[in-house]
């Protein structure tokens, strides 16, 4: 049982170093992260920042 979980482990090791490294080719990129887009997280276009405290 244990040599399995081993295995196991290795495995998603491996699966997570290959998915963190197709992330970072752009082109991929933009075809797997469409909800970051739509949730509004990446913005082209910075918008100034609100002052609270008026001094």
């Amino acid at each position: 049982m244990e040599r399995k979980l081993i295995q196991l482990a290795i495995v998603h090791f491996i699966l997570l170093i290959a998915a963190q490294f197709l992330l970072e080719i752009p082109s991929f990129k933009m075809y797997t992260n469409k909800s970051i887009y739509y949730e509004g997280v990446v913005k082209s276009v910075k918008e100034p920042a609100l002052e609270t405290i008026d001094r």
